[in-house]
């Protein structure tokens, strides 16, 4: 496997991984509107990485700093966040997460982060329990809501979990 920056020529099989990764999970249809926030990679490709075996690419990850230009959501000073984790469902269980993961924290930690954060919907008990498997604990007090289309309004109906990790400064020394 090699995890590498996604290529600009990638950006639409990127996004149609993380629409299939999301629908498959059952934690997406296909016409919901945020489908289309998925396949929009272009303005995240600075931030993303890909995971590719036999020159396929099966995971993707995009790395955020809290630089007020990436995708973040949560980070904070001294965090970084990851979004957009997504799997081919074919590839599913052969350990592409976690290792596009552990390149998110080398990385976020090479550039001096002390945390890594991460949200995962209320629903995804799979993404929970891996996350958990990984060494993140839940952050309640940074759970949060989507706000509707068209409005600020939160979507109370959908509820984000915050999740954290601290980062090892040593191991990269």
């Amino acid at each position: 496997m090699i995890i590498r920056p996604i290529a600009p020529e990638e950006v639409g099989a990127v996004g149609e991984l993380v629409v299939a990764a999301y629908v498959a999970g059952e934690h997406l249809s296909e016409g919901d509107a945020y489908a289309a926030t998925l396949r929009e990679v272009g303005p995240r490709m600075n931030y993303t990485l890909v995971a590719t075996i036999d020159g396929e690419i099966v995971g993707t990850i995009c790395l955020c700093p809290p630089d007020g230009q990436s995708p973040a959501v949560l980070a904070g000073p001294d965090e970084y966040e990851f979004r957009f984790l997504a799997i081919a469902p074919g590839a599913w269980g052969n350990g592409i997460g976690g290792a596009l993961v552990a390149q998110s924290e080398t990385q976020a930690t090479a550039f001096g982060a002390q945390r890594m954060v991460i949200s995962a919907i209320d629903l995804n008990e799979r993404a929970i329990n891996f996350y958990e498997n990984l060494g993140y604990t839940r952050l309640p007090e940074r759970d949060w809501s989507p706000t509707r289309a068209g409005n600020d309004t939160p979507d109370t109906s959908i509820r984000i979990l915050a999740m954290y990790k601290e980062l090892d400064l040593l191991s990269t020394l």
